[in-house]
């Protein structure tokens, strides 16, 4: 990295945060991702789009505006029920924040949100689906998105027998899938990385 390299002060990387435990998290997580859905999907496509996070700032602090509001909406309008709530998950055995021993003091929670801040309780599967999601930004030209591809090839089947290896093994660098969407990892860093535009 260079001088001439951006980087963000620590003005612009500072917010206001959530002081919020884990349970308290657990407890409204279902209900802020579907409250901040496309503030989410803003963000992320942001970071999957420019593979520069330095650049996805601004959209990072929206989610946690967006966080603010949710929560702040759940402290004016349902706090009784998601006290309630939080501390079931927070008691269940061995530290395991589930919510199966917690389903009777689920459901007011859930009345409660949807009547009073309009926000139903997702059905499972609803986050993994696959959802269209569209906005003003323009798509970053190319030749600024920042993501180093690796030359190696894998091995070929005889050099794996040379090796004696039972399985096939993922030379480290190359890239695969993971059925999380349409989100696409590098095996080195972990962070999406843009793929092909299906056709419509």
């Amino acid at each position: 990295m260079t001088n001439e390299e951006y980087m963000p002060s620590y003005e612009e990387l500072t917010v206001p945060e959530l002081k919020l435990t884990s349970p308290e998290l657990r407890a409204g997580a279902l209900y802020f991702g579907k409250f901040c859905d496309d503030t989410c999907k803003e963000f992320m496509l942001c970071r999957s789009e420019t593979g520069d996070r330095r650049k996805c700032v601004n959209e990072g602090k929206e989610v946690t505006r967006c966080g603010f509001q949710f929560f702040g909406k759940v402290k004016k309008h349902c706090l009784p029920e998601f006290t309630q709530y939080y501390k079931c998950i927070d008691r269940v055995w061995f530290n395991e924040l589930g919510y199966a021993q917690c389903r009777d003091l689920q459901h007011p929670f859930d009345e409660c949100v949807k009547e009073k801040i309009g926000v139903e309780r997702p059905y499972v599967g609803y986050f993994s689906k696959r959802r269209l999601y569209t906005n003003d930004r323009p798509e970053p030209p190319p030749e600024e998105i920042m993501i180093k591809r690796s030359t190696t090839m894998p091995p070929t089947k005889e050099e794996l027998n040379e090796r004696k290896l039972q399985s096939i093994v993922r030379p480290r660098g190359h890239l695969f899938s993971q059925s999380f969407g349409t989100r696409v990892f590098r095996e080195e860093s972990g962070e999406p990385i843009p793929h092909e535009k299906e056709e419509s």
